[in-house]
């Protein structure tokens, strides 16, 4: 039985490997919903200092402000570094 990783350790490893931008990939209900689950996920990461700092892009909508673009400056902290080393060898 394979365990896929959390959304949590995914973005992680994308950082790790040099993913910096996060953007919906359509602007569809579902994609703007999971985009938004992953700009709290973003925000909870630099809220725990695991990302060094985030520099989001919104843009208002029939009057609703959403964020459309989330880059990742600076990349992981030594402890989110440490986190995915940990969940890695744990996994392994």
């Amino acid at each position: 039985m394979t365990v896929s990783p959390s959304p949590f350790l995914m973005l992680l490893q994308q950082i790790d490997s040099g993913v910096s931008i996060f953007e919906p990939f359509l602007r569809t209900h579902e994609n703007l919903a999971e985009f938004d689950n992953t700009v709290e996920r973003l925000r909870e990461m630099e809220r725990l200092g695991i990302v060094r700092q985030l520099f989001e892009q919104t843009r208002t909508h029939q009057g609703q402000e959403r964020v459309e673009m989330v880059m990742v400056v600076g990349g992981l902290t030594e402890e989110g570094r440490r986190l995915l080393t940990e969940h890695q060898t744990h996994v392994n």
